[in-house]
C-alpha cells in the first residue's frame, strides 16, 4: 500500500508541495431561499459566494471553500482542481524556548499569479454579462478581504507513478497577503496560532469601558455604571478596580453592583469620582497551571480548544507539578503572552505549536520518564555528512537562581521591589576558583508561586538542568530519517562528542526546532544537550523485571536500579541519580 512513509523512504522519490487555503465561502445559491437577493433589486449582478460580495447578509451562510496549489514543477495528479503556481514555500520553524515564550513558526508562500477564466471559482461564471477577465489572485483578493486568520495548510509530500500526491501537513493561520506585484508574484504568510495570544491582538482581562456614574464614598457597598447598558459586559460576581483599591462585588443588577466588599488583596479603601474606569478583574483561585494556560488560550486569545490537547496537558503536568497552584488576580489588562511566559518561567514548563498535528503542545521541563526507546542517531546511519556541528552556549549556563515571589499587593508591579519573598538556590561547585570561577545569575519573577517549597524546586530544576554549560547541536537528516519533533527525545552518538578516554559519548538532547531544509528531501535540527548531570527520573519496575545485568536498554532508560553506595552498578558503570 502506498503510503507518504513508503514514498517518503523510496529511491527516486518525487517531491512535491501543496499549498491549501481555506477561505469563507456562502453556502446558499444566489436567489434561492433562504438567500433573498435579486438581480435589479439588491445588485447589479450575482454575488461571488464571499461576504464582501453579498446582497443579503441576514442569510449569508458561511462554509469553507479550499482553494489548492502546488509547485509549479510537479507531475499533476489527473482529475483535480490543484494550481501549479507555488514558486518557494520558506518555513520557518516553531523554536523551543526553555526559558521563555517559544518563538513562532511562520511560513511565505510565494506563488505566481496568472490569468484565470474563473471556472470552478465563481459558481455563476456562465451567467456574467463581461467576458472572463483579471487574474486569478488579482480577483480573488478583491473577493476575499476578511482572510486574515483563515487556515493555510503547507503540505509536504510526494507523487507516485499514478500522479496520486500523498502528502503531511503544517497547520498555520493566514497572517497576510502582499501582492500581485508588477512582476505578477504574489505572497501569503501565515504564522502559528499562538500568535494570537499576542499583546496587540489579545489581553487578559479585557479593557472595561464602565465607570462610575456618581461619586462614591470610601465605605460604599453598591453604586452604578454608565454609560446606560454597560453592566452587561460584568461577571453576575467577581472583582473590579477602580483607582489603585480592589474589590469584589456578589450582586450584579442591570448596571447596579451590589454586595462590594471593600479594599481587597493588599489595598485601601478609597473615595472614587464620577467618571473613574470601573475595571473587571481576572481571578484565579487554586488552580493548577494547565487550567490557567488553557483558560488564557481560549477565552481570552480565542483560541479553538480543537487545537489543544487539554487531557494531555493534565496527563504531563500530573507527574511533575499535580501540587502546584495560583491564586492570582490581574488587575490590569495585560497582554495574554505575556502572563503565559510568566507561568512558563515560574514553573519551568514550555508551550509551543505543533504544526504537523496541528496542536498546542506543552511540556514539564524535568527529566523525561522513558517509556519505550529513546531515537538514537549517528553519523554512519543517519545524520548527513558534514552537517553536525556543536557549539557552548556559555551564557545559558546558570549557577544560581533567584526566585522572587509573594508579590506585595494585586496593584503592584511585577518588579523585585514589589516582592516579599525569594528563592535562592547556588550551585557552589560550579561556582568555585576549580570550575567555573564565576557566577551566572538567572532571575525570576513571578506572581503565580505561592510557597517557599514550590519556589525552591522550581529553582533547583533550573539549576540541575543548567549548571553545565549547555551545548548546542545542530544536524540535518534525510527525509527517510527526519521523523523527529520539536520536543523530542534523542541521543546523539559522534565522534564530535568525547569522554575523557576519548570513546564517542552518548548526548542525550531535546529537539528544540525542525525544519524542512530542502521540502521532501533535507531536514534540519537543532537540539539542546540535557546536562549530563542532571538527576533522572524513573518508574519503580515491576516485579517480574530482570536485573540490572539482564535488563535491556529500554528497561534501563524507564526503570529505576540501585547502586551500590560508590553510585555504580553490577557492572560497574555508573548509575544514575534519583530525583
Amino acid at each position: 500500500m502506498t503510503t507518504f512513509d513508503t514514498l517518503r523512504v523510496k529511491v527516486g522519490r518525487r517531491p512535491i508541495t501543496v499549498v491549501e487555503l481555506d477561505l469563507d465561502f456562502c453556502q446558499n445559491t444566489y436567489g434561492s431561499a433562504p438567500c433573498t437577493a435579486a438581480v435589479g433589486t439588491t445588485g447589479s449582478q450575482k454575488c461571488f459566494n464571499c461576504f464582501a460580495s453579498c446582497q443579503d447578509t441576514p442569510n449569508y451562510n458561511k462554509g469553507v471553500k479550499t482553494y489548492s496549489f502546488c509547485s509549479d514543477t510537479a507531475l499533476l495528479p489527473i482529475g483535480t482542481n490543484i494550481f501549479p503556481c507555488v514558486t518557494d514555500v520558506d518555513i520557518a520553524p516553531t523554536q523551543l524556548d526553555p526559558k521563555g515564550f517559544s518563538v513562532s513558526a511562520s511560513v511565505t508562500v510565494t506563488m505566481r499569479d496568472f490569468p484565470h477564466h474563473d471556472r470552478g471559482i465563481d459558481p455563476y461564471y456562465a451567467t456574467r454579462s463581461y467576458s472572463p477577465q483579471g487574474t486569478f489572485f488579482g480577483k480573488l483578493r478583491a473577493r476575499n478581504p476578511y482572510l486574515v486568520n483563515r487556515v493555510m495548510r503547507v503540505k509536504e509530500g510526494y507523487v507516485d507513478d499514478n500522479r496520486t500526491i500523498y502528502t503531511r501537513s503544517r497547520t498555520y493561520f493566514i497572517d497576510h497577503i502582499e501582492g500581485p506585484d508588477a512582476s505578477g508574484s504574489v505572497k501569503v504568510i501565515g504564522k502559528d496560532i499562538l500568535r494570537f495570544a499576542d499583546t496587540e491582538k489579545s489581553t487578559a482581562p479585557v479593557l472595561s469601558t464602565g465607570s462610575l456614574s456618581a461619586d462614591i464614598t470610601a465605605v460604599a457597598t453598591s453604586f452604578t455604571l454608565k454609560p446606560a447598558g454597560s453592566g452587561a459586559k460584568y461577571t453576575s460576581s467577581g472583582t473590579i478596580r477602580i483607582g489603585d483599591e480592589l474589590m469584589t462585588y456578589t450582586g450584579l443588577t442591570g448596571d447596579t453592583l451590589t454586595g462590594v466588599t471593600r479594599a481587597t488583596d493588599g489595598t485601601a479603601a478609597d473615595t472614587h469620582s464620577a467618571g473613574d474606569v470601573v475595571q473587571q478583574c481576572l481571578r484565579y483561585t487554586a488552580q493548577t497551571v494547565p487550567y490557567i494556560i488553557n483558560d488564557l488560550l481560549t477565552n481570552y486569545a480565542g483560541i479553538s480548544s480543537a487545537y489543544i490537547p487539554y487531557a494531555d496537558w493534565l496527563t504531563e503536568a500530573g507527574l511533575w507539578i499535580s501540587t502546584y497552584t495560583s491564586s492570582v488576580v490581574i488587575s490590569v489588562p495585560t497582554g495574554v503572552k505575556d502572563l503565559i511566559e510568566e507561568i512558563e518561567l515560574s514553573f519551568g514548563v514550555a508551550l509551543w505549536w505543533d504544526e504537523v498535528n496541528a496542536q498546542i503542545r506543552f511540556k514539564v521541563l524535568v527529566p523525561a520518564i522513558v517509556n519505550g526507546t529513546i531515537p538514537s542517531l549517528d553519523e554512519t546511519g543517519n545524520i548527513l555528512k558534514g552537517t553536525l556541528s556543536i557549539q557552548d552556549n556559555e551564557k545559558d549556563r546558570v549557577s544560581r537562581v533567584y526566585l522572587y515571589y509573594g508579590l506585595n499587593s494585586a496593584i503592584a508591579n511585577v518588579d523585585k521591589e514589589n516582592f516579599s519573598n525569594v528563592s535562592v538556590v547556588v550551585d557552589g561547585t560550579g561556582e568555585s576558583v576549580n570550575a567555573y570561577n564565576v557566577p551566572n545569575t538567572f532571575e525570576i519573577l513571578s506572581r503565580w508561586v505561592g510557597s517557599q517549597a514550590v519556589a525552591d524546586e522550581v529553582c533547583s530544576r533550573f539549576i540541575g538542568r543548567y549548571k553545565v554549560t549547555p551545548r548546542e547541536l545542530t544536524f540535518q537528516l534525510d527525509a527517510k530519517d527526519a521523523t523527529l519533533k520539536t520536543g523530542d527525545l534523542v541521543d546523539v552518538h559522534s565522534r564530535l562528542i568525547q569522554d575523557a578516554t576519548g570513546a564517542m559519548a552518548l548526548s542525550r538532547c531535546i529537539v528544540l526546532e525542525a525544519s524542512p531544509k530542502d521540502v521532501g528531501t533535507t531536514y534540519e535540527y537543532v537540539a539542546l544537550q540535557i546536562s549530563q548531570n542532571a538527576a533522572t527520573a524513573a518508574l519503580i519496575a515491576p516485579d517480574a523485571e530482570p536485573d540490572w545485568t539482564s535488563a535491556t536498554a529500554a528497561d534501563k532508560g524507564k526503570y529505576m536500579f540501585i547502586s551500590n553506595d560508590a553510585g555504580l552498578m553490577s557492572d560497574f558503570t555508573q548509575g544514575p541519580h534519583i530525583v
